[in-house]
């Protein structure tokens, strides 16, 4: 009997509202759609760390950052134990053919936590040889883009267009790679992890695809509703200040972000398909987390509110999983490693140890779902139920309350707690303080009660529309164009925004505002050894 192969496919900064079948009919996601005609999808699956870098280890380890040690994004440290057993290891130590494609985001990016191949395509490798996809860029004669993922100084939420074509384009390329290495090892059972950069900003979108959204009017964002120590900031590092066609613009690039992966996503399962593997594969597709895409006049993530930590998941393997079925139980990353081990028959390595999640193959009636992100003093704490969800930020002591039935908008308990709530606050509070204690930061509980610190102004870094991530570029492959890359990156930004309909938005508008103009000022000096900016801002045409 053949052993099972495992394919998960992993989409970055993804919400949980943009799969057709899922009930969102604005979406065009047809692959996707097949994909839960064929298996289980699970409409209340969640990311327990609504950010890459946690959310990513909690997949691969199956247990939350109180083992992994990640908290938070851009620690840049390994993994607390490197010995630790991960998804990959397990299956490469039970004669399983092991390889990552595209974007893992591990620490350090080329830590394979036991897969025995890498094909890297990271938004930010440290250096660019270390990094298969613009390896293949610079022998296609592309390696002087800067911004292959998009241009991200100062632009990062504004519809761009892609540097490259589609044909040329990451989420192209990962699909590309997935068929190759997939013909390479057609007769060996594989465990393969697809990590694709879309539909994570910038949304740098090939003239290909751009009409695919042209003529729909998206939803509207859940009306701006903000954490009260958040009121000092400067309104513009959130996006309650963009205009209804900014708006509109952000959030069919978003789609169509989406919609490219699932084109590609197409791909990979049309060649199993085709292969005869189709149906000996479990797949798994799902999300690290969500994004905040202008609700409650965020963008981004690392929040607890559904944008952010709500992802799409759908199964499919026809021994185990009923297909066109739909689920509503509580589900979440780390529920994919047992998932897998259960299907392929193989042990937890230790087994003196119970793993965090449960198999997506048993039974469940989860009461409760957790999410906690972050380090003190930014820190929070969810707990749900079917029906109210309750946050604790550790900031102020502030806590929120939500009728899950209704848009997250009114804290039902900002103004003190309602008498016939009070059962419901003490529960998801009692429960949000066992899962911390046990799962969370160490020193967030003492004696069975949260602790508060004092409220600072959140930095824009934190929570901001731009925030230093934005900011950040990836190093060149040559050392005599490093005077030159203002001139690059000013040419990039000039392409990006060439096509002013979709963008919503041109160069002469980005240097119209004196903060933008500041901030890129000092991003720009970073890696030019002249003067900046000699005749800024540049010229738009």
């Amino acid at each position: 009997m053949n052993r099972p192969n495992v394919l998960i496919l992993l989409s970055d900064q993804q919400r949980f509202d943009t799969v057709s079948a899922a009930g969102y009919p604005h979406m065009h996601t047809p692959n996707l759609d097949r994909l839960c005609s064929e298996g289980t999808l699970y409409r209340c699956a969640h990311s327990g760390n609504p950010v890459c870098m946690p959310a990513r280890h909690d997949l691969i380890t199956g247990f939350p950052a109180r083992v992994h040690g990640y908290y938070a994004n851009g620690e840049g440290k390994p993994i607390r134990d490197y010995r630790a057993p991960t998804i990959a290891r397990i299956f490469s130590e039970n004669g399983y053919r092991t390889v990552s494609i595209g974007k893992m985001h591990f620490s350090p990016v080329r830590e394979h936590h036991g897969f025995d191949q890498m094909i890297a395509m990271e938004e930010l490798p440290v250096i660019r040889q270390q990094d298969e996809y613009l390896m293949y860029l610079k022998k296609e004669g592309l390696g002087g883009i800067q911004n292959p993922h998009g241009v991200r100084p100062h632009v990062y939420h504004i519809p761009q267009t892609s540097q490259q074509d589609e044909a040329h384009h990451g989420t192209t390329w990962v699909a590309d790679r997935a068929i190759e290495w997939l013909t390479e090892n057609e007769n060996h059972p594989f465990f393969m992890m697809c990590g694709f950069i879309q539909p994570h900003p910038p949304w740098n979108i090939p003239d290909s695809c751009k009409g695919w959204y042209q003529d729909m009017t998206p939803p509207e964002a859940i009306p701006v509703s903000r954490l009260p120590f958040e009121d000092a900031q400067k309104s513009h590092w959130f996006g309650d200040e963009d205009s209804i066609k900014e708006k509109e613009a952000i959030r069919k690039a978003y789609y169509t972000a989406v919609s490219m992966v699932d084109k590609h996503v197409g791909r990979i399962l049309d060649y199993l398909r085709a292969s005869g593997q189709l149906d000996n594969t479990l797949i798994i597709y799902t999300s690290d987390h969500g994004e905040m895409l202008q609700d409650k006049g965020y963008y981004s993530k690392e929040l607890p509110y559904d944008s952010a930590v709500r992802v799409p998941m759908i199964v499919r393997y026809p021994k185990a999983f009923a297909q066109n079925s739909v689920s509503d139980a509580f589900v979440d990353l780390l529920d994919i490693l047992p998932t897998c081990l259960q299907v392929c028959g193989i042990p937890y390595p230790d087994s003196d140890v119970s793993l965090f999640g449960s198999s997506l193959t048993e039974e469940r009636d989860r009461p409760y779902q957790f999410a906690a992100s972050g380090e003190l003093p930014l820190r929070w704490v969810m707990c749900r139920n079917r029906k109210y969800k309750y946050v604790y930020h550790y900031m102020g002591g502030y806590e929120e309350l939500y009728d899950m039935d209704e848009p997250e908008v009114v804290n039902i308990i900002a103004n003190g707690i309602p008498a016939d709530l009070c059962d419901v606050y003490h529960e998801l509070k009692k429960e949000a303080v066992s899962y911390e204690k046990a799962w969370g930061i160490e020193g967030g509980v003492l004696d069975d009660h949260f602790i508060s610190v004092p409220r600072q102004i959140v930095h824009p870094n934190v929570r901001g529309k731009f925030h230093f991530w934005a900011n950040t570029q990836m190093q060149s492959f040559y050392e005599a164009d490093t005077y030159d890359r203002g001139a690059v990156l000013e040419a990039e930004m000039k392409k990006a925004l060439s096509d002013e309909a979709f963008s919503a938005a041109s160069l002469t508008d980005v240097f119209e505002d004196e903060e933008w103009k500041t901030q890129f000022a000092e991003c720009f000096a970073q890696y030019t050894d002249h003067e900046p900016f000699n005749n800024f801002p540049f010229e738009s045409k």
